[in-house]
């Protein structure tokens, strides 16, 4: 059985990054039957243009008490769930509706089909393949256009006559989405068997080239879904996955926080073409703590690249300016020493910031070396997002009858791996012998720390506690 959404929107302007939706209506078709319908104004929280007021009809007071996207987010979710994505111009669709998932920190991932590059296939020699052209064609009864229920009744129609103009032989909604698939820029040294194997679960996969060689590796917590995305993204990556990739090979995590583990593992392990090429990610300078020829505390910024694995990092910023205005901050904030700071106490004399006040003297002698570093490790205490005990986190298994496990030790993570859900373990080494070696690093902490915030009901247990909890 194959379960098609038919989709479409209304927004207030022409890219999702820009502008909003303001109304949804999602028609969904389940062998040949309509099963289920959900429409909804959508209130924008921004000013819909009046150019858009004159297209579509809706208007701003008309959206002032409908619902915010977000009250409506979980019956998306329910309503599309194990369906196809339909519409026409899917990817403006689309990317509208995965942008106000991932404002809310979701990520919403389906196959998609477009009707726009179907009817060219299977309606040839039109003049247009835009939805009004194809309304008049084929005489199809529409109230209001451009208001997003009719849209969607209308590109349901026009699908259903893609599904009636099917060749004999390739009768059936299976064959019919398989052709689809194939149509959407599927490697063609894949199968199509192959893609239909691969599991909608969470874990690594790995693309590789004719010999063998992986080109890129990623992770997701629905592996086929991300995989047939990557063929139908736009783009050089794309591109040349398509053109490249001969074979899929996954592993099964259970847990993300593991699959970017191991993803993070592998990446440095592998150096995969495609992802060396996608280096520079969002996270790329670190304030790390250092000691000066004189044995003072300072803070330095540096690209992580730069920085050896046990680099004591505070925070991690998406570029340079962002990380030296943090840095003014805390030298502002916490009356820092700015001789210190720039390795210039050969020249015993106030600094800058001691001439008026915002320094307590250690260019000068005031305050002495212990006194400045006691002072400066309170800071540092303070602001490290890092981590600064040892802990464990317990994660989800690959089934029912496991658990991930995650060791932080040293302020990085150095042990991961699976335990039975029913077994009990006395103490750390016992724990260790059924983990696997990890080795942390500044990256690895961003994750680690980015997913615990997003994720504040995953269990974390200090070290010390586990102990006397096990009687360790």
């Amino acid at each position: 059985m194959t379960k098609f959404a038919i989709v479409d929107i209304e927004t207030t302007g022409g890219h999702f990054r820009y502008a909003k939706i303001t109304e949804i209506a999602i028609i969904v078709m389940e062998n040949g039957e309509i099963v289920e319908r959900f429409e909804s104004l959508v209130n924008p929280e921004c000013p819909i243009p009046p150019e858009i007021t004159r297209i579509t009809g809706i208007t701003s007071e008309m959206v002032e008490k409908a619902p915010k996207f977000y009250e409506i987010a979980k019956k998306i979710i329910e309503i599309t769930h194990d369906a196809v994505f339909v519409a026409h111009n899917v990817q403006f669709d689309y990317s509208f509706i995965k942008e106000e998932f991932k404002n809310l920190g979701f990520t919403y991932s389906k196959k998609k089909l477009c009707t726009v590059v179907l009817s060219r296939k299977y309606f040839p020699g039109l003049r247009s393949y835009a939805l009004g052209n194809l309304i008049r064609h084929f005489g199809i009864e529409v109230v209001n256009r451009h208001r997003a229920y009719d849209d969607a009744w209308a590109t349901l129609q026009i699908f259903k006559k893609m599904l009636e103009n099917q060749d004999a032989e390739d009768k059936g909604m299976s064959h019919f989405l398989k052709g689809a698939i194939k149509e959407s820029k599927l490697p063609p040294h894949l199968t199509h068997e192959l893609i239909s194997n691969l599991p909608e679960e969470c874990g690594v996969y790995y693309m590789c080239d004719q010999e063998g060689n992986y080109m890129y590796i990623g992770k997701s917590i629905r592996i086929k879904d991300r995989i047939i995305q990557h063929f139908n993204e736009s783009g050089p990556k794309s591109s040349r996955m398509v053109h490249s990739v001969h074979h899929i090979e996954y592993t099964l995590t259970g847990s993300e926080l593991m699959a970017s583990l191991l993803e993070s593992r592998h990446i440095k392990e592998f150096q995969p073409e495609i992802n060396r090429a996608q280096r520079f990610k969002s996270e790329s300078y670190a304030i790390i703590r250092v000691q000066n020829a004189e044995g003072y505390y300072v803070y330095q910024v540096k690209h992580k690249d730069q920085l050896n694995e046990k680099a004591e990092a505070i925070q991690l910023f998406s570029n340079s300016k962002k990380a030296s205005d943090y840095l003014d901050y805390l030298i502002y904030q916490y009356e820092l020493c700015e001789g210190v700071q720039e390795n210039q106490l050969k020249q015993i004399r106030p600094c800058n910031r001691k001439q008026i006040g915002l320094c307590r003297g250690a260019c000068t002698g005031q305050e002495s070396l212990e006194e400045y570093n006691e002072r400066f490790e309170e800071m540092h205490q303070k602001v490290n997002r890092f981590f600064t005990e040892d802990f464990l986190i317990i994660d989800s298994g690959r089934d029912k009858n496991e658990k991930s496990i995650i060791l932080i030790e040293d302020g990085f993570c150095s042990y991961y791996g699976y335990i039975n859900e029913e077994e009990s373990i006395s103490d750390l080494h016992s724990l260790k012998s059924q983990l696997e070696h990890y080795k942390g690093n500044i990256e690895t902490n961003g994750i680690i720390l980015n997913y615990l915030k997003k994720n504040p009901r995953v269990k974390k247990i200090t070290l010390k506690k586990w102990k006397e909890i096990s009687g360790a």
